[in-house]
């Protein structure tokens, strides 16, 4: 995998010290349970998770990231605050870089995985050049995978025979591991790519999900009036279209990638793939005791 390669170059270009680190390149199994294996294998004192499409553009990062864990023993975990632009991105990577995460409902549900606009839905402490984040349950981002840094303590404590990359850090986070350092470096996110592949992937992955009993984090909770009142914002803002609009040309006009301009495409297409992916669960929720048992096993 050349992006496999891509990111284990600039994991040894690091000015952290190697006597200090180990890498784990876990292959085997799906993403998740590979993430749980390399957890488990971990001899430090903190863990670092990357994805194969990530890359570390700036030779500090790793001492920059984890300082805070080293400086505050009480800080859970720590990861970058921005998805980089840098480095060979498309279109449709240098948009979700530009919106902060991989998917535009997560933008308007106010769970992203990245700062916008310097915004976040938690409370927040400036200290240094970092910012403290003391997570809320329900207001929890998308945490837990590129360039994520976190104790070995605490998600060894997690699930990890139920592992996935948003549901372990949740964990903690409701047993009080909710403090969280987010430094001023970047991290590139290659997630780019055709956009029909990358809707057909999000198809699959919500089919793939949807009756898992093991998922505890939730984009969407239904049972929050505040997610319900989000969720239809989303949907009349990307089929009228004119909001999503707006927000590209202010985009547009603060940095100048014509990036933005594909915010009311992938909207659009966001409603009417999710809205499809729904009548498609719909009719197989009759069979879903059939489909438990194979998600439980994943």
């Amino acid at each position: 995998d050349p992006k496999l390669k891509e990111l284990l170059a600039s994991i040894e270009a690091q000015d952290f010290p190697k006597t200090e680190m180990e890498v784990i390149v876990v292959t085997e199994g799906t993403s998740e349970s590979a993430k749980a294996i390399g957890i488990r294998r971990a001899k430090g004192e903190v863990i670092g998770i990357l994805a194969s499409d990530n890359v570390l553009n700036d030779k500090q990062f790793i001492s920059e990231v984890t300082r805070p864990l080293f400086e505050l023993p009480w800080l859970t975990g720590s990861y970058p605050g921005n998805y980089s632009i840098l480095g060979d991105l498309d279109l449709l990577g240098r948009y979700f870089a530009r919106i902060g995460g991989n998917d535009p409902l997560s933008f308007y549900m106010g769970k992203n995985d990245r700062f916008i606009n310097g915004k976040w839905p938690c409370n927040l402490k400036r200290r240094g050049d970092y910012t403290i984040l003391y997570f809320q349950d329900g207001n929890t981002p998308s945490i837990g995978d590129n360039g994520f840094f976190i104790r070995k303590s605490v998600i060894d404590d997690s699930d990890l025979d139920n592992y996935f990359h948003i549901d372990n850090p949740y964990d903690e986070v409701l047993k009080g591991h909710d403090a969280y350092a987010v430094v001023r470096q970047r991290i590139v996110h290659n997630t780019g790519g055709n956009i029909f592949h990358f809707f057909l992937k999000r198809y699959r992955y919500g089919l793939q999900h949807a009756f898992n009993p093991n998922r505890r984090w939730h984009l969407v909770d239904f049972r929050k009036p505040k997610d319900i009142a989000r969720l239809i914002w989303f949907v009349v803002c990307s089929l009228t279209i004119i909001q999503p609009l707006t927000l590209s040309v202010r985009g547009y006009a603060k940095l100048r990638d014509k990036a933005w301009f594909l915010h009311p495409v992938v909207s659009f297409l966001t409603s009417i793939v999710y809205g499809l992916l729904v009548c498609h669960i719909t009719l197989l929720r009759p069979f879903q005791s059939s489909f438990a048992p194979m998600a439980a096993r994943r």
